[in-house]
């Protein structure tokens, strides 16, 4: 179990979060939902370690590994879609999430060459191709039709433990969600 315990991060005057409480389980999925600026992508940065809290603890990531798919795809403009997932990971593996989630035609291509829907899926396999405890995903279906949407939900279920934040509700119902924070 991961515990969000007295969490308060500030920026600024702006508190964007005082004496947070939170559970999340150890297995599944879990969404945070809530309205825009209400703090769903400073509790994944807060969790991932990418934001220190102005006070408070969180205690269960201790030893886990956490991969992380953001809002907008961290790639490495100069390398292929396969070399961009194949650096977590080898590239058999690469080439088999990469195909799960339709991409067999765009292995070689280079990052800066994709669309933003290709550089999305490409983000969600590098993540899963990580040999990770935890994914955390934000916003991960951006820019995917409902096809692709499909095959990323697939690949979003099969995680061990996957928390995902989205403001979009048909998006969510396509995972099986575990628990809901609503922000």
């Amino acid at each position: 179990m991961i515990e969000i315990k007295e969490l308060t991060v500030k920026f600024g005057n702006k508190t964007v979060f005082s004496n947070y409480h939170a559970m999340i389980p150890d297995k599944g999925i879990v969404l945070i939902s809530g309205t825009s600026g209400i703090g769903k992508t400073t509790l994944l940065r807060v969790l991932c370690g990418l934001q220190k809290p102005d006070s408070g603890s969180i205690t269960g990531l201790e030893n886990r590994k956490i991969a992380v798919v953001f809002q907008e795809p961290r790639l490495l403009n100069h390398m292929t879609a396969l070399e961009n997932v194949a650096i977590v990971s080898d590239k058999d593996t690469a080439k088999r999430i990469l195909c799960e989630l339709n991409m067999e035609n765009e292995l070689h291509v280079k990052a800066g060459k994709l669309s933003g829907g290709q550089k999305q899926r490409v983000s969600l396999a590098r993540a899963f191709a990580f040999s990770n405890d935890i994914v955390l995903l934000d916003e991960p279906f951006t820019g995917l039709d409902e096809q692709n949407k499909q095959k990323a939900a697939q690949l979003v279920s099969s995680a061990k433990l996957a928390v995902v934040v989205s403001h979009d509700n048909a998006d969510a119902e396509m995972l099986f969600i575990r628990e809901k924070i609503q922000l």
